[in-house]
């Protein structure tokens, strides 16, 4: 993204501004903004990001910022969704911590309320601007039936020279023609395109600010993946960075980067595959590299080495050689799996030899050496995961509700369990569980609604149903006993029957509560025989069956009156 935030600060000229430019940015916080640009980003992080990067930069004498955002506030079935906008930071001056607040701190949610913010845009600039700019960034078109030219023309009635900037993120052709003969306005398709969109909105606006030349020292040759230091000599600026790219990459590209804020010298990591690269000093204020310098990437050795064949699920070893770069980690995947992909993972920083689990299904798989950083396997290594015998045993016919207990055999991976769930349940859900780390007998408690039912061995880190085991739930079955009447605050026993679930209770209740409703209770798990209180009011009551497990349901219940 570093390319956008250079791109947006060339909307301002660093040293050529006058006290009467006055500038106001409208950010788009819609709903659609959670769509995905090409890069997979979310389009309103990209968007904040690029923002942050420019206040950050911004000076702070002869200059005037403000902010209006629109679609933040409200849901966009909320009638008042097409006056959601607002003016955050008022255009007076450059007030950078509330610039900052604001962006990090909206929300798409709403609605796209265009014209109405270029009407309340009019009465934003102070009185006696001279020359006022707007730049509005927008991923849809006007949904609030408002008219786009005669919001434009209050504008120009405002006094001042305004200057309407629209800029798209990826618009239907119907949206396009919407912006037709209303300001400067320009379809961005992907990351790539709004970067030139972006340039092309500022050209004749923005004088760019040349940067002074920086020398850059650092080894001539470095090993893939590894990290190097870097040193300059340059005037340094506020948003100056060191980065590595591939030789001929456009100016602004950048991989591995440190600001020099950071100290000099800085740690960069060199790219996993060799070849030429260049060092460049740049900066998020200018376009424009100050400093280059020509440096060779020459190949790492990476190496993995582990058994040939796993058992499915078990923990197993990997020893490993390689750069050891921040990111680096090293994975065990299908061996049909594409590059990047991952299963269970360690990073290199973790030292070697290093633990991983093998998957619970048999079949082929790849030991793979990859990076956060960037695409690609740098190493693989074939390895066979062998089956591994899973076995449940537990009782045919359960009562709804109650504990059981089921012995089972298998992998025992760190993340395995057993769980209780409908027959005709999607593979991966789950109701009541136990890890099988709890040891080779588990308690289970069953579902409160009688059928047809499966245990089954699944686990935390791999979707799948590995082992299941048919069970037949039986109807519930309780019994309360009580005295027909008792006294209002007196203490009184019950007796009861039922599945003893581990949060199961009676308790005494109006006779027309709610279900889930409870007053003096006690659990199950305190005995046959319970105490319960009465309440102080007389009247006609109920004792309940009732289970933290299910709320809102009544699974026994006998009438008790209070006098």
């Amino acid at each position: 993204m570093r390319h956008l935030c250079v791109l947006l600060l060339m909307l301002l000229p660093v040293s050529q501004v006058s006290a009467q430019h006055h500038v106001e940015l409208i950010l788009d916080a819609s709903g659609s903004m959670y769509n995905k640009l090409e890069d997979g980003r979310y389009r309103i992080s990209a968007a904040k990001e690029v923002l942050e990067a420019f206040v950050n930069a911004l000076p702070v004498e002869d200059l005037n910022v403000g902010l209006r955002i629109y679609g933040s506030q409200r849901a966009p079935d909320d009638p008042a969704s097409c006056r959601d906008s607002k003016l955050v930071v008022p255009v007076s001056g450059v007030h950078r911590d509330r610039l900052l607040a604001a962006i990090r701190s909206t929300r798409a949610r709403g609605s796209t309320p265009i014209a109405y913010s270029l009407e309340q845009a009019a009465a934003d600039f102070p009185d006696g601007s001279e020359s006022c700019l707007i730049v509005l960034v927008t991923d849809g078109e006007e949904v609030c039936g408002g008219d786009l030219e005669a919001s434009a023309a209050k504008l120009r009635e405002r006094g001042c020279e305004v200057d309407l900037r629209i800029i798209g993120f990826d618009l239907t052709p119907e949206a396009i023609a919407s912006f037709s003969g209303v300001g400067t306005f320009e379809n961005a398709t992907d990351a790539t395109a709004l970067a030139a969109a972006l340039e092309r909105a500022v050209e004749g606006i923005v004088e760019r600010e040349p940067l002074g030349e920086a020398t850059l020292s650092a080894s001539p040759e470095v090993a893939a993946g590894a990290p190097f230091e870097v040193s300059w000599r340059a005037d340094e600026g506020p948003r100056d960075y060191v980065t590595i790219v591939e030789v001929g990459a456009a100016d602004g590209e950048y991989a591995s980067y440190a600001y020099t804020s950071s100290g000099n010298p800085v740690t960069l990591h060199a790219p996993i595959t060799s070849g030429d690269y260049e060092l460049r000093y740049q900066s998020d204020r200018v376009v424009g590299v100050s400093g280059r310098r020509v440096i060779r990437v020459t190949p790492s050795e990476i190496a993995l080495e582990a058994l040939q064949e796993i058992p499915a699920g078990q923990p197993f070893e990997v020893k490993w050689i390689g750069p050891d770069g921040e990111r680096d980690y090293v994975t065990i995947v299908g061996a049909e799996a594409a590059d990047g992909k991952y299963g269970s993972y360690v990073y290199t920083r973790d030292g070697s030899p290093i633990r991983l689990h093998a998957p619970i299904r048999a079949g082929a798989y790849e030991l793979r050496y990859q990076s956060d950083r960037t695409s690609g396997v740098f190493a693989r290594r074939p390895i066979a995961v062998t089956p591994a015998e899973i076995r449940l045993e537990a009782p045919a016919r359960v009562m709804a509700g109650t504990r059981f207990d089921v012995q089972w055999k298998g992998p025992d991976g760190d993340k395995d369990y057993l769980t209780i769930v409908s027959a005709d349940a999607a593979e991966g859900q789950f109701t009541n569980y136990a890890y099988t780390r709890s040891g080779p007998t588990v308690t289970l408690n069953a579902p409160v609604d009688a059928g047809a039912f499966e245990v089954r061995y699944q686990s935390d880190r791999e979707k799948g149903v590995f082992a299941r085991l048919p069970i037949t739930l039986t109807p519930m079955k309780v019994r309360l006993e009580a005295p027909d009447v008792v006294s209002a605050g007196a203490s009184f026993d019950v007796r009861w029957e039922g599945p003893d679930g581990s949060r199961d209770y009676v308790t005494i209740v109006l006779a027309d509560a709610e279900p889930g409703a409870y007053l003096d209770y006690a659990y199950t798990r305190q005995g046959s025989t319970l105490a319960l209180k009465a309440p102080d009011e007389p009247g006609s009551y109920e004792l309940r069956y009732q289970s933290d497990r299910v709320t809102k349901k009544v699974f026994g219940r006998r009438p008790i009156r209070v006098e």
